[in-house]
């Protein structure tokens, strides 16, 4: 049985820290920008269906610069993310708006072009085909139940300073919950703490398992998702206030939706700052080089470009 998936990439973030559009940046001598990568990996899985979720000053250097890369049966739909863009019955004040609405407005932003399963995952974080292995094999055993890939935390750390993560209870294969801890890092015996949701320093697992933000949804997401941002408008949201993905996972959690938890053995990658970009060259630069990715870049350059809507 195989599934059919989409594959979503929040690929609208402002990179404030990065000082620049690090969705676009490029790794390595490889000459493509970190998304390349997820991409690939989630075709190789089997997903011919691919959506970028996107600032609109950044469509044009997608058209050139991305979407020539990718193999010609992949179908892409560009998704611009805009402010005025809100579910009925509600309005917001979008004048003196710049900050997009949050993790949770982009994904509804795509909600017109998803009829089937898919995969959400950030643009500056690299997750390794395992993971799409895992949640593609997921829909093809279930419709119903949602799922995540999760990582044992030692495969989550930094090497330029101390992290946050979403540290997850799990029971039984299925997410109960997830606790939001700062400050992770290790002490000079090399032993993990951090900051949980008390305020409090404590000492953590390295199998811990945590959340990177690698998601699988059916679409009935969508319809929660159209709920929480009609109640984040009517109460009028502040200037820099967000409405996040995370927070309708837990509230569908909180009424019973079953989310099957996966656990990758490949290790977690991410852009925060020019450092990590820097630091992942020559991993994306050996990955370049594997026979599939060269046949799979090569067959995009000559057919010119995948197939977008």
């Amino acid at each position: 049985m195989t599934a059919q998936v989409s594959l979503l990439i929040l690929a609208g973030g402002m990179g404030s820290r990065f000082g620049g559009d690090k969705q676009l940046a490029t790794v390595g001598q490889t000459g493509r920008p970190l998304l390349y990568f997820s991409v690939m990996d989630a075709y190789q899985a089997g997903v011919r269906h691919l959506v970028l979720v996107i600032r609109h000053n950044l469509q044009a250097a997608f058209a050139e610069q991305v979407l020539p890369t990718f193999p010609a049966d992949l179908q892409v739909d560009l998704v611009v993310q805009q402010l005025d863009d809100l579910p009925s019955g509600v309005s917001a004040d979008v004048a003196s708006r710049s900050k997009p609405w949050g993790t949770a407005h982009a994904v509804w932003s795509a909600h017109r072009v998803l009829n089937q399963p898919f995969i959400v995952i950030n643009a500056d974080d690299y997750y390794g085909a395992a993971a799409m292995r895992l949640l593609v094999r997921h829909f093809a055993q279930t419709t119903a139940d949602w799922a995540m890939v999760a990582y044992p935390l030692a495969l989550t750390l930094s090497e330029h300073g101390g992290v946050n993560r979403g540290c997850c209870d799990v029971r039984d294969g299925r997410l109960f919950q997830v606790e939001e801890w700062t400050e992770i890092k290790a002490d000079a015996q090399g032993r993990l703490t951090g900051m949980n949701s008390d305020g409090l320093r404590s000492g953590l697992s390295a199998q811990q398992l945590v959340s990177m933000n690698i998601w699988g949804f059916t679409p009935a997401l969508l319809t929660r998702l159209t709920q929480q941002l009609q109640l984040f408008f009517l109460a009028g949201p502040g200037e820099k206030t967000e409405s996040y993905l995370p927070y309708a996972v837990d509230q569908a959690l909180r009424q019973g939706q079953p989310l099957d938890v996966y656990v990758s053995d490949e290790a977690w990658h991410g852009i925060t700052y020019p450092a990590d970009l820097a630091a992942l060259g020559s991993f994306f630069d050996n990955k370049m080089q594997s026979s599939t990715i060269d046949v799979l870049a090569e067959d995009a350059a000559q057919s010119g470009s995948c197939y977008v809507r």
